[in-house]
């Protein structure tokens, strides 16, 4: 795998499930969030004007939604690029089960500093081994 390839933070389609999955978390948590705060208003004050106060509490909160507004994409690209710590690892697998079934040459596994499946990494090119002492050339 070239050099490139490994600088892309999004290289698998489980990345894009997980990002749509924090999106619809986050869509879901928001609209709890207004319905639980509005409900403690009405609790609060009494229905006087429910327009009204559904409007005041926005108001009132506002800090708190430009604060998840500006934190909840941070950790939804954090938990991206952490991600790709186990993606990487599973898309060099991947190709080298490829190129191993289509009999290409391959050489052992490497992972970058970090990256998860170091034990996968280490059966995997005693597996390469021994397919290469059995006749497989690589």
């Amino acid at each position: 795998m070239q050099t490139q390839d490994r600088k892309k933070v999004w290289i698998d389609p489980f990345q894009t499930w997980l990002s749509m999955r924090i999106g619809g978390y986050f869509c879901v948590f928001l609209i709890v969030l207004c319905n639980f705060l509005f409900a403690w208003k009405m609790i609060a004050e009494g229905p006087i004007n429910p327009a009204l106060q559904f409007v005041e509490m926005l108001s009132n909160y506002t800090p708190v939604f430009v604060c998840l507004f500006v934190l909840v994409p941070v950790m939804a690209w954090d938990a991206i690029r952490f991600s790709h710590r186990l993606v990487g690892p599973v898309q060099r697998f991947r190709k080298a089960m490829q190129a191993i079934a289509a009999r290409e040459p391959i050489r052992p596994i490497k992972l970058r500093e970090g990256d998860y499946l170091t034990e996968l990494r280490d059966d995997f090119n005693k597996m390469l081994e021994e397919l290469q002492k059995q006749g497989y050339r690589s």
